[in-house]
């Protein structure tokens, strides 16, 4: 009995000591930072919602970018203004509206603690500015200018050319963003890629998330928001080097779009005029 009893009580002792420890581990708050200030948020807090994006109170972010916030109640509409460019969102819709064009996001905005959410990255870039996630430090950072890293050969410590964008085809792409994600063009005739993505897993910096964040910008500015949806579902079925991802096309009525991975080895995306 004795003996049952200096158990119970040493488990005890156990359990207080770690509880602290294990409460220390609390994932990190989100952070936003806009043009490298950190955004304060007096009340609600942003969050990741179940389609894993990040949504913040409207105003304030909108604010620190210079734009101007409407809510209109009786149609449960948010509008975002920054210079010539309007952004409208329906609370609970997955489609919202820029500069008169209708578009498509796989997340809606929606009312917590008397605070309009929106997912970030559709408002921001719909309103022109650049978004990157680190997931490190649970921060987003948003730009109006973009973003200019400078990456150092770590063998001959050598920099890397700055970011730069090109149009490739009529998609505008970013080179030297850091996430290692390759691009290649092809010239668009014949039988031959308008341009090809590879999503690396071995090179040396390469950020996966970011990597698959980009393929998915790149493919959203001309493909239907389905095709591009369906491609990024079978893109993710992959989050490793080694096993295979059997070739897979994609279509909408202008893009073929070809998915497959060898087996440790990168996802190669390749993108070909359907009317070719």
């Amino acid at each position: 009995m004795i003996r049952k009893i200096g158990t119970v009580v040493a488990l005890i002792l156990f359990l207080v000591s770690v509880i602290p420890v294990m409460a220390s581990a609390a994932p990190l708050q989100l952070r936003v930072e806009v043009n490298g200030e950190l955004i304060y948020f007096p009340d609600e807090q942003p969050y990741v919602d179940k389609a894993q994006r990040v949504q913040v109170p409207v105003r304030f972010v909108s604010e620190a970018l210079n734009a101007k916030v409407n809510w209109t109640a009786a149609t449960k509409a948010v509008t975002v203004v920054l210079g010539s460019d309007t952004l409208t969102l329906l609370l609970g819709k997955e489609e919202y509206d820029i500069n008169g064009e209708k578009q498509q996001m796989d997340t809606a905005a929606n009312r917590v603690g008397g605070r309009t959410f929106v997912p970030l990255r559709f408002v921001s870039e719909g309103l022109g500015a650049s978004v990157k996630w680190d997931s490190a430090s649970s921060t987003v950072y948003i730009s109006t200018s973009g973003f200019v890293e400078e990456v150092k050969n770590p063998e001959t410590d050598e920099t890397k050319d700055e970011v730069y964008e090109e149009t490739i085809h009529g998609f505008k792409v970013k080179q030297n963003t850091g996430s290692e994600l390759d691009i290649w063009e092809g010239s668009g005739t014949g039988h031959t890629a308008l341009f090809i993505l590879s999503i690396t897993f071995s090179t040396r910096g390469a950020d996966y998330g970011m990597q698959i964040q980009e393929v998915e910008d790149i493919l959203s500015q001309k493909v239907e928001a389905k095709t591009v949806q369906s491609v990024m579902n079978y893109v993710k079925t992959k989050k490793k080097k080694e096993p295979e991802l059997p070739l897979k096309i994609f279509k909408d009525d202008n893009y073929e779009i070809y998915v497959d991975s060898s087996i440790n080895s990168s996802i190669v995306v390749t993108v070909f005029n359907k009317n070719r």
